[in-house]
């Protein structure tokens, strides 16, 4: 695994809270939440589309504002439910973060755009709702595994750009985020399929590229404008929110020079992005010590979405 520098924060966010724990229907029954966690689920997020939910990780109460960061899961950009990472926000609220697990649309009935601009959406009622719970509206994180992770790295990379934002609501929000966590997610479409290293490390390539195709909307082509426009590494710029992105090496599902090329585009023009790769785990992260990335995401927050670093998040 590669070092990285550790920093730490001063002020741990610890917060409080006050009742009873509400589980959400989709929350399997017998999961034990740690007494401090207050979840809020099932909270509607779009206008456009009201059965899109997502279930709000709260941390104990303080006197100060958190942080929140936007759990997105994997599944090949199918449509997503959003309850598959409990543990995920559990991990975040335990270690003072509000987490908000999201729900949404994807193949086979919603491609790239619906999809991206779900998540738009969700961080933009994050903010809507912030006035109601303790959260930071201008500390917004988000973190994903997979697709989403490649969800995420949109999120960092296209705040603003009105391609993406579709028309789920409170417009006069800003679905900007100042943080993301990228685990083995696909940045950029065309090296994927076009790059020998890239092609020789994944399996099941034909049934990857029939995937990607019905999610993005068009046959694969390298030269094509849509597969670009998807791909997160071509809407890099300097002021983008920093990613950590997280790899294992003998992942056989998305090539780890995915995160590898990501990485290098975003320090080449001044992001702090970081990166840390594992020998094995595969596309899972099937490790001996499980919750060492859980940890290396949780650091890279406490940096990057204090008040200092954070900065502000103004309407669109």
């Amino acid at each position: 695994m590669q070092n990285r520098s550790k920093m730490t924060m001063k002020g741990l966010f610890t917060l409080s809270v006050i009742g009873v724990i509400a589980i959400s229907n989709t929350a399997a029954t017998n999961e034990q939440f740690p007494s401090e966690i207050t979840v809020h689920p099932d909270l509607s997020y779009s206008e456009e589309n009201p059965d899109l939910t997502l279930q709000l990780y709260l941390p104990k109460l303080t006197e100060e504002r958190v942080p929140c960061v936007i759990v997105i899961q994997g599944g090949g950009f199918s449509a997503a439910a959003g309850n598959r990472l409990r543990s995920t926000a559990n991990y975040l609220a335990e270690n003072g973060f509000a987490a908000a697990m999201i729900a949404y649309r994807g193949r086979p009935d919603h491609q790239c755009f619906d999809t991206v601009a779900d998540t738009k959406t969700a961080v933009r009622y994050i903010r809507k709702i912030s006035a109601e719970y303790p959260i930071d509206p201008d500390r917004i994180g988000a973190v994903g595994r997979s697709a989403g992770a490649t969800l995420t790295a949109l999120l960092a990379v296209t705040g603003g750009v009105d391609t993406f934002e579709g028309k789920g609501g409170h417009s006069e929000f800003s679905s900007s985020i100042q943080a993301g966590v990228a685990f083995a997610g696909v940045f950029d479409f065309v090296a994927r399929f076009t790059d020998p290293r890239q092609i020789e490390l994944q399996n099941h390539i034909e049934n990857i590229i029939k995937r990607n195709e019905e999610w993005i909307g068009t046959p694969f082509s390298p030269e094509s404008d849509l597969w670009k426009i998807v791909s997160a590494i071509n809407h890099v710029e300097p002021n983008d929110a920093p990613i950590l992105f997280l790899h294992c090496k003998n992942d056989a599902t998305v090539p780890w020079l995915q995160s590898q090329i990501m990485y290098e585009k975003m320090r080449d023009v001044g992001i702090e992005a970081e990166i840390t790769y594992y020998e094995t785990g595969g596309h899972g992260f099937q490790l001996e010590e499980p919750n060492q990335p859980l940890a290396e995401m949780v650091e890279f927050f406490k940096v990057h979405l204090t008040p200092d670093n954070a900065g502000s998040a103004p309407a669109e």
